[in-house]
């Protein structure tokens, strides 16, 4: 994308744009079979599958969750 393209994708309004990356993604779908995940990523969803098993004492309730969030923004 050229940056013209970007500047007049950055002009439209934000609904207009996340339905366009909705698009976008919907077009990506039908081929994500053929994407390759990393071996890396592989074994980090490995490593905290099993910290979840070995502690669930260590999850956030929803409230913890919301506030850990809201007070990113």
């Amino acid at each position: 994308m050229t940056t013209v393209e970007m500047e007049t994708v950055l002009k439209m309004p934000m609904e207009r744009r996340i339905l366009w990356v909705e698009d976008i993604w919907d077009s990506i779908r039908p081929q994500s079979d053929k994407l390759q995940v990393p071996f890396s990523h592989k074994r980090e969803l490995d490593l905290r599958i099993q910290k979840y098993s070995d502690d669930r004492s260590a999850l956030l309730s929803e409230q913890q969750l919301k506030n850990a969030v809201n007070s990113r923004a």
